[in-house]
């Protein structure tokens, strides 16, 4: 699908555009999501531009992502899609800058994209020229990256909450958090760990992206752009200081739940050690006299048996005595 925006009368006005139709009078943005080969090759006619393919987007060499041609800029990053829902997505955006058009071309729906496209029609001035187009969808895009860090942030700090708020029973008594709790919390921080991942990757191609536009595009740029592109390259510069003060978080958390559970493990596994502990003696007990002698003074002794129960007895409950009393229990 082909959209176009354009500025009639000092106003943007957005429309689709029709395979074989020329583009508008004034079109500074035309944006592609999910293109064809026939609509990527009719732009491409109308603008002058190869535009690249699905493939050519995925590759990762720097070369393949960032690079000129003509007067043409091609800028290609990772962006973050659906980051609120439970299967965030990371699709890749070009951004092609031209003397007359900025183009975008896109598989994937980031949220950024669409608030930038609201945003012009409150305010034109943001399509006042193609260099000005891109300044302001990449910074809709970083904005985005602010608030979906914001949305990890509030995540982390909720699943810190679980982890180290002891659960209290109806009686108001600690105790210990159950299994199946610990698991959806490992759950949690995986999720938090994995979006944290895909930010810090669109972050470090944000901030290639942004570094090249300024070597390369510095001298098409006003005194003004050039200030909103260092103002970026700030943003970009915090949010990847915060981005890894968050995945350091969310390992810490990781190591704070892995601990929890051992410690669940090992009182599971001292109970069952107490009480093995504690049995031995009164089965000593019960396999001497289960051993059917013929000369055992016990068998023929009126309370032999009452005697065997109480030294079992006694033998089973001096360990725990003791054990309780060293605070082993």
């Amino acid at each position: 699908m082909i959209t176009v925006h354009a500025r009639v009368g000092g106003r943007v006005v957005e429309q689709p555009l029709a395979l074989g139709e020329p583009l508008p009078p004034n079109t500074v943005w035309i944006d592609l999501l999910r293109p064809d080969e026939a609509e990527r090759a009719h732009v491409g006619a109308v603008t002058g531009c190869d535009l690249p393919t699905r493939e050519e987007m995925k590759e990762i060499e720097a070369s393949s992502q960032l690079y000129t041609e003509g007067e043409a800029v091609y800028l290609t990053s990772s962006v973050i899609a659906r980051a609120d829902s439970p299967m965030p997505e990371q699709g890749e955006v070009t951004f092609v800058l031209t003397p007359r058009h900025m183009i975008t071309v896109r598989f994937t729906e980031p949220r950024s994209v669409a608030t930038f496209a609201a945003r012009t029609s409150r305010q034109p001035e943001l399509l006042a020229s193609a260099e000005d187009a891109l300044l302001g969808i990449l910074d809709a895009v970083i904005d985005r990256v602010a608030d979906v860090l914001e949305l990890i942030g509030a995540r982390i700090d909720g699943l810190s909450t679980r982890i180290f708020t002891d659960s209290l029973n109806s009686k108001g008594v600690g105790s210990s958090k159950k299994p199946d709790e610990l698991q959806d919390v490992l759950r949690g921080i995986g999720r938090a760990g994995d979006l944290t991942h895909k930010v810090r990757d669109s972050l470090a191609g944000l901030d290639r992206l942004v570094a090249f536009l300024s070597s390369v595009a510095a001298g098409r740029l006003t005194k003004e752009q050039k200030a909103a592109l260092k103002t970026l390259t700030r943003d970009l510069r915090s949010l990847n200081e915060h981005a890894g003060f968050l995945a350091h978080e969310a390992n810490f958390l990781l190591d704070a739940t892995l601990g929890l559970i051992n410690i669940e493990q090992n009182a599971i596994i001292k109970i069952f050690s107490v009480v093995s502990v504690a049995l031995m003696p009164p089965t000593l007990i019960a396999s001497a006299y289960g051993m059917n002698f013929h000369h055992m003074p016990e068998l023929d002794w009126d309370f032999g048996y009452p005697m065997a129960i109480v030294m079992m007895v006694l033998s089973a409950v001096v360990p725990l005595w003791y054990f309780r009393r060293r605070g082993w229990l």
